[in-house]
């Protein structure tokens, strides 16, 4: 099974292997041991008769002492006490199984339930909730969202990291989306730099309105917009890569317009909302270890993104997903996948209170080995206003929390 995974073996319809053809081998195989007709099988459902078989069921009998010698001409042995005969071989057509090795499933881990929990399932409250919308209350306020939804375009001009952070600030994708900001701001580019360069052009006396060489510059603008637009979606135009999953790069002025427009939105804006990312890469612990900085803060339980909405919160926690580099994890033959932690959740002072542990015993070990490696953590999130209570689910090692505002 180590260099031959069972999954791989593939039965030939025309040897099926029953339960009967088995157990009729394995007592061949091992004629010094009795093998009961009950003998557990994978061909039988638990609960269900024992499949017929040809041994003898119940406890083994003590040995009888051994007998005489019988004479040469003494009657052979009953054909019951000889070995018994194979199966006849069932008609073809009928395809056996796959010889698994047995093992009881591990159960899934049960949902935890704490105090302040809400009713109904995580799901259901998400999708009551709905898209996040946000209510105008200052003019600062009105002001921004107009100057949004007028100048997407421009906007989508701006590096990935200030659109998301102005997305954030935003909470409401009706007035500024980050994919279709970069989406209009490569068709804005195909105007915007062929009037660019007519105008640079003509004022540079290389050319004149409605002559020859001014159509040039147009179509030199044409192409250096189609070039950006190849060069900032890349991914998607030689790898295939979904739109949704490229990184939503800044166009040439893409910096002027984060520094003139992008940073004075968020401040009419206001912050929504907080946000934890690793400073740099990581760490090198040794000539092939490499500990991801990443990898590190969710030890440490501070990796997080709060989401603030008009109606609710939403905290999204990431937990650890692989084991720190140890040679002592190499030791104990450990899985390079992290298991998963226990939690415990609650709110209290107006704060979302997250304690993480490591449960399983071997991992623990670890902890007393290995850097940076806490056996638990502690996070606190601050909340603005106070909240009705909280819905968890836990999936792909990530703690997401909806907590509903008060009174929304």
């Amino acid at each position: 099974a180590a260099v031959c995974p069972v999954d791989c073996c593939v039965p030939n319809p025309d040897i099926p292997e029953t339960h009967e053809v088995l157990l009729a081998r394995a007592r061949r195989l091992h004629p010094d041991e009795t093998i009961p007709d009950d003998a557990p099988s994978r061909f039988k459902k638990e609960g269900a008769a024992p499949a017929a078989g040809n041994g003898q069921a119940g406890p083994v009998a003590a040995a009888p002492p051994p007998a005489a010698a019988p004479p040469p001409a003494a009657k052979p042995a009953p054909a019951a006490a000889a070995a018994p005969a194979p199966a006849a071989r069932p008609t073809a057509g009928v395809r056996g199984r796959v010889e698994k090795p047995i093992g009881r499933p591990t159960p899934p881990r049960p949902t935890p339930t704490f105090a302040g929990e809400l009713p109904g399932t995580f799901e259901q409250l998400l999708a009551d909730l709905g898209a996040p919308r946000r209510r105008v209350r200052s003019i600062g306020t009105r002001l921004g969202l107009a100057l949004l939804a007028a100048g997407q375009g421009v906007l989508g001009a701006m590096p990935a990291a200030a659109k998301q952070r102005l997305e954030t600030a935003v909470a409401d994708r009706r007035y500024f989306n980050a994919q279709l900001a970069t989406a209009a701001n490569l068709f804005l580019n195909l105007v915007l730099y062929p009037v660019v360069l007519m105008v640079l052009a003509i004022v540079g006396g290389r050319a004149g309105f409605f002559t020859p060489k001014l159509s040039s510059w147009i179509f030199f603008g044409i192409v250096l917009a189609a070039a950006e637009a190849a060069w900032r979606l890349r991914e998607s135009l030689f790898r295939g890569t979904p739109v949704a999953r490229v990184p939503q790069r800044a166009a040439i002025y893409g910096p002027l317009v984060a520094v003139g427009l992008g940073w004075p939105l968020r401040l009419l804006l206001g912050t929504r909302g907080a946000e934890s990312t690793p400073s740099f890469d990581g760490f090198y612990a040794g000539q092939d270890h490499f500990d991801g900085k990443l990898e590190r803060d969710r030890r440490y339980g501070s990796v997080y993104r709060l989401e603030d909405r008009d109606d609710a919160y939403i905290l999204r926690v990431e937990f650890p997903r692989a084991l720190p580099p140890s040679s002592l994890a190499d030791e104990l033959r450990l899985p390079p996948e992290m298991p998963d932690y226990d939690y415990d959740l609650k709110v209290e002072n107006g704060s979302v209170v997250v304690h993480g542990r490591v449960s399983d015993p071997s991992v623990r070990k670890l902890t007393a080995v290995a850097p940076a490696f806490p056996p638990e953590f502690t996070t606190r999130v601050p909340l603005g206003d106070p909240v009705a209570g909280f819905k968890h689910r836990y999936r792909d090692k990530t703690l997401e929390v909806i907590l509903p505002k008060a009174g929304a």
